[in-house]
């Protein structure tokens, strides 16, 4: 399965040294041109850039862009295009983490799976064996907005 992944997962994963294990969960990444332009000044760019030498990753632009368009309205650049292109290339996920994004992809029928999710799935395959408390810290420390309590329940419950 592919799925398209958005900046904040990209760099979240990244930062925690995660973004490898992807190769677990999906057979592909996509990542959209925009986002891709915004995680180009970032420090996990050279990790990025290794999966896409890989072969793992591969960056694309919609060819939706009249839905691009629509979408931007409302939503970032980045988020705009990871719907759009999940749309346009069929693809089976969408990895967001912006609450208003979330939204709008589940109203067109996309399905979508945040970092928290990733990580929950990770877990549950026992590819990372930190506690829930030491990674909600780690994710809090990188800035992600959630309280630590509900992070600890998401990444601990079944």
């Amino acid at each position: 399965m592919k799925a398209v992944i958005n900046a904040s997962v990209l760099i979240v994963l990244g930062k925690l040294g995660y973004l490898g294990l992807l190769k677990q969960l999906f057979d592909k990444l996509v990542i959209a041109k925009s986002v891709f332009e915004e995680v180009r000044e970032k420090e996990v760019l050279m990790e990025i850039n290794n999966l896409v030498d890989a072969g793992f990753a591969q960056v694309a632009e919609t060819s939706k862009r009249e839905l691009l368009e629509v979408l931007s309205f409302s939503l970032g650049k980045g988020e705009a295009e990871t719907i759009a292109l999940t749309l346009d290339i069929k693809v089976g996920n969408a990895l967001l983490d912006d609450l208003r994004a979330r939204k709008m992809a589940r109203r067109m029928g996309v399905k979508v799976t945040g970092t928290l999710g990733v990580l929950k799935a990770l877990i549950n395959r026992e590819s990372i064996q930190e506690k829930p408390e030491d990674l909600c810290k780690k994710l809090i420390g990188e800035d992600f907005w959630i309280e630590k309590e509900l992070c600890i329940k998401i990444l601990r419950d079944p």
